[in-house]
């Protein structure tokens, strides 16, 4: 999410897959666990992980706190309130174990890897499908062996007789989820078999496909390709029904049935055959080390698993779902279909019917001063009357330059003359957010009871928010006082030692006791324990327990900066406790605690998300990534 033009880039997000009873080597792995290959950073699929990831970390800490294990003073100060169920923005951050192809993404405790903000609500039950990540041995002739953490296959044999047809095949342990728009992956031919062969090629032959200048032909009786749920693998990929498939042999791919179409380079040992699924045009594509052919396949439809198939003793393969960097220049070719979706985005032009009448230009006008206006109650909303004000006088400089004054006259561009008046309750608003992210909790206490008396008597729940973030705020004036009085103590013993100092007439700055400030934390820890700790909001989520519980850990560290509760002390949990004192303060005015272009936002994605599950070009935008990412 760069900016509002396409933003085809891959911001190298991720992908990966559970664990299937089927796939033993990868048993180990959490249930939910995702893994995503960086090429799908940018599509709707990738967001929705994100989302469910996040969500599902957020039930883990709390589902620790209940058992009380030693995971549970890691929840974020947010989730301690009862305040992101379901509301998270998690960045995806480099497994240290995986390379840099590839992401590996956990919802299990014990992986500070989310950026917790205020986003799209998710329900905790919806959870995106995993992307094939390695073959299942369900259904597998015992021709066949998979090891390799369940990425090679070899046909040990025996082979089939008197029926060439007869075969083997293996499929991966997770259908292809449409919403991902671009699934690929590669197969690297390790041996051609025992019946695989090879022969001359005339001296003058040339091909791009070719590995360096070999003038020998080789081919393998091994098909790469796809299937769907029910295909028996018995057969080449490609010979049945509800099968596709590219055969090394004859370079032929069969859709199908049994009977073939020329279609690109016979394939055997040490090439590397790519297949790509484009929900996008429903096309599929192959590559043969790293160089794209053609579109294979066409008007694909239903359920489908990467599929590789073998026919000869020895036959051996190596697949690759993205946990290694791909031969083909997968990341590019996703860029280019990306830009596909937004050039048609841009270009598209709406119905007459559905502009109301009024011309492209006047169309276009009134799109402007819609943007302008959401933009302007999206300031106003959070209390930035400051920015309102400057806005609205650029605004209106723009229209002066480029409107005519019949358009001026008529109002079309028009910010509207509410939105730009001094308001002098966003100016209190704006003073006690102000004084929230300050960590002065005490004057945004002051000045809400002054202003919005009856907003802490309809929001119990929002005066306790604030009492916590008190006492966070005190600790963390302790933590800071500490650690500058052992920097201190260090500054002294350098000084001490310079002849030409004399520090006794120096005036030093008043500095905070650390004992005091300790005793007053203290205090106040015991008075907000006596105030809450039987007190339950039947109207909200919040766990009063559990909020006391993790604020108090902070007073069971010597150094609570290096402590594994630290994350309570950053000041980043300001914002969010001035962002819902700020809502209940809108509310108790009658207004919305949503500003419009943060529900427009929601909605869009939401829909997005809705769309992209059958593929299409909306599996290819994700808004986070691609408008509101910095």
């Amino acid at each position: 999410m760069a900016s509002f033009s396409p933003d085809p880039a891959t911001k190298g997000q991720q992908s990966s897959a559970t664990t299937t009873v089927s796939t033993p080597a990868l048993a180990g792995r959490p249930a939910n666990e995702f893994f995503v290959p960086k090429y799908l950073g940018s599509t709707c699929y990738a967001d929705c992980v994100a989302n469910s990831v996040a969500v599902a970390q957020l039930a883990s800490q709390r589902a620790a706190q209940t058992r009380g294990s030693p995971g549970s003073s890691t929840t974020s100060s947010r989730s301690a309130f009862g305040l992101l169920d379901g509301e998270t923005t998690p960045r995806l951050y480099n497994y240290s174990d995986s390379s840099k192809h590839s992401y590996l993404v956990r919802g299990s405790s014990g992986f500070q890897a989310f950026d917790l903000q205020e986003s799209i609500p998710a329900n905790p039950g919806d959870v995106p499908p995993h992307l094939p990540s390695c073959w299942s041995s369900e259904g597998v002739s015992q021709s066949m062996e998979i090891f390799g953490d369940m990425l090679e296959v070899k046909f040990a044999g025996p082979p089939a007789k008197g029926n060439e047809q007869e075969a083997a095949a293996v499929r991966a342990n997770h259908p292809i989820p449409p919403q991902c728009g671009l699934f690929y992956f590669e197969v690297e031919v390790l041996s051609r078999g025992k019946d695989g062969y090879a022969f001359p090629l005339p001296r003058n032959f040339t091909s791009a496909f070719e590995r360096d200048d070999s003038i020998i032909n080789e081919r393998s009786f091994i098909g790469v390709g796809f299937c769907g749920p029910k295909v028996q693998l018995n057969k080449m990929p490609g010979w049945v029904s509800d099968s596709w498939g590219y055969h090394g042999d004859d370079g032929n791919t069969f859709a199908c049935q049994n009977s073939g179409k020329q279609y690109g380079p016979t394939f055997s040992t040490n090439d590397v055959i790519g297949c790509g699924i484009n929900f996008r045009n429903r096309t599929a594509f192959y590559t043969k080390n790293g160089m794209a052919l053609e579109t294979a396949f066409k008007d694909l439809k239903g359920t489908l698993y990467p599929a590789v198939g073998m026919r000869t003793i020895g036959e051996h393969v190596r697949a690759n779902f993205g946990q290694r960097e791909f031969v083909f220049d997968i990341e590019s070719y996703m860029r280019e279909e990306k830009a596909k979706t937004y050039t048609q985005i841009h270009t598209f032009q709406p119905p007459l019917e559905l502009l109301g009448g009024r011309s492209s230009a006047r169309a276009d006008t009134a799109i402007t001063q819609t943007i302008h206006k959401l933009i302007s109650s999206y300031l106003a909303h959070n209390g930035y009357v400051d920015s309102v004000r400057v806005f609205a006088e650029d605004v209106q400089k723009e229209t002066n330059t480029f409107s005519s004054p019949k358009s001026i006259e008529d109002g079309d561009v028009n910010i509207g003359e509410n939105e730009i008046a001094e308001d002098l309750e966003a100016i209190n608003r704006q003073k006690i957010r102000a004084a929230v992210m300050e960590g002065n909790i005490n004057r945004a206490l002051k000045l809400t009871e002054l202003f919005f008396p009856k907003v802490f008597e309809d929001n119990p729940e929002i005066l306790f928010q604030l009492k916590c973030r008190k006492f966070v705020e005190l600790m963390r004036l302790c933590a800071l006082a500490k650690k500058a009085e052992y920097a201190e103590d260090d500054e002294m013993q350098d000084v001490s030692n310079d002849d030409d100092t004399d520090m006794r007439d120096a005036k030093q700055p008043a500095k905070p006791n650390l004992a005091d400030l300790l005793n007053e934390s203290l205090r106040y820890g015991q008075k907000l324990h006596e105030s809450y700790r039987n007190k339950k909001f039947p109207t909200s989520k919040t766990d009063v327990q559990k909020a006391l519980n993790d604020i108090f850990a902070l007073m069971a560290y010597p150094d609570p900066i290096n402590s594994p509760v630290a994350y309570l002390l950053a000041e980043e949990g300001r914002a969010p406790v001035a962002e819902d004192l700020n809502s209940a303060i809108l509310v108790s005015q009658g207004k919305s605690s949503v500003a419009k272009l943060e529900r427009l936002i929601q909605h869009t994605t939401m829909l997005m998300r809705e769309l992209a599950e059958q593929g299409g070009q909306s599996a290819f935008v994700n808004v986070r990534h691609d408008f509101l990412a910095p």
